[in-house]
């Protein structure tokens, strides 16, 4: 078995590698090495000078006026932590936001292009079909998992199976929203053999299928279930306890990482949490959790 060194060093590895894959698709071919500043030169004495009179002190010029600027973020939004400064390993903003009218209709070419998928021999070999994602292609909110299960390959939709059934209730009952209004997806778009946990080349080979997602979807709010989801677009090693509770962002858009629903009907006593992790997004888009009907009929107020 391999030990948690060994992961985080793959995890590394794998951060690495699909931060250079960004790169070049951004079209940064090299990266540019440092290069040392010349050594000031050395300056002789300066030759001894009589006093000079010092020159009349002139009033300071008046600064003009400037006028405030607006916040990042809307008052309705969370207090979300400033942008990383820039370097070379920075996430590449998302691009020009699609038309909504074109959304429909590029989701359903790359989903036909996903289908098609043999980047990973293996998952190409053992699935029923792909998973590509479902929803509204103009949703504010994208929730995104770990990869199909055995239901997701049967079916052909994400989250259909038990934990489907336990997000479908976190999004509804929780949230008051529909299916049809968000968008979920996975990080891979073929089931693991077993349902394990996806291999890092996997994870590297499929996540630009989902980076395009999000780019055509453009989504106000991202909601990771997981470990696996968390890992692969934060790009970090950190362990879930860690990435939850706060903010995070990715390409400029205000992340939320909560737990996987297979986890929490491993973990019931999760549910908790995860409950005010739905809060906090909730808080941020603006949303009331609907009201609770009592076995009499009545409102839970």
């Amino acid at each position: 078995m391999s030990t948690d060194a060994e992961d985080e060093r793959r995890i590394l590895a794998r951060i690495v590698r699909q931060r250079l894959e960004a790169l070049g698709r951004a079209g940064i071919g090299q990266i540019p090495l440092p290069v040392p500043l010349p050594a000031a030169p050395s300056m002789p004495p300066k030759p001894a000078t009589t006093a000079v009179p010092a020159s009349p002190k002139l009033a300071p010029s008046p600064r003009p006026a400037v006028a405030p600027t607006a916040p990042a973020i809307p008052a309705s939004r969370p207090s979300l932590p400033p942008p990383v400064m820039s370097s070379l390993f920075e996430e590449p903003k998302l691009e020009v936001s699609i038309p909504a009218g074109d959304r429909e209709g590029l989701l359903a070419s790359m989903a036909a292009e996903v289908s098609k998928c043999v980047k990973c021999p293996h998952l190409a070999s053992t699935r029923t079909q792909t998973v590509f994602g479902e929803g509204s292609p103009t949703a504010r909110l994208m929730f995104i998992g770990e990869a199909p299960g055995a239901d997701e390959d049967r079916s052909g939709r994400p989250f259909v199976g038990r934990a489907g059934a336990l997000l479908t209730d976190m999004i509804t009952k929780g949230m008051g929203l529909s299916r049809d209004e968000v968008y979920i997806a996975n990080i891979l778009k073929s089931r693991p053999p077993e349902n394990r946990t996806p291999l890092p080349d996997e994870v590297a080979n499929c996540l630009p299928y989902l980076e395009r997602q999000i780019a055509i979807i453009r989504p106000e709010f991202l909601c990771l279930l997981g470990k696996t989801a968390a890992s692969a677009l934060l790009e970090t090693a950190l362990p879930l306890g860690r990435l939850r509770g706060r903010w995070h962002r990715y390409r400029e858009i205000p992340t939320i990482v909560t737990y996987h629903p297979s986890a929490l009907l491993r973990n019931p006593d999760w549910k908790r949490d995860a409950w005010a992790d739905l809060q906090t997004l909730m808080n941020a888009m603006g949303l009331k959790a609907p009201d609770r009907k009592k076995p009499g009929g009545t409102g839970s107020g």
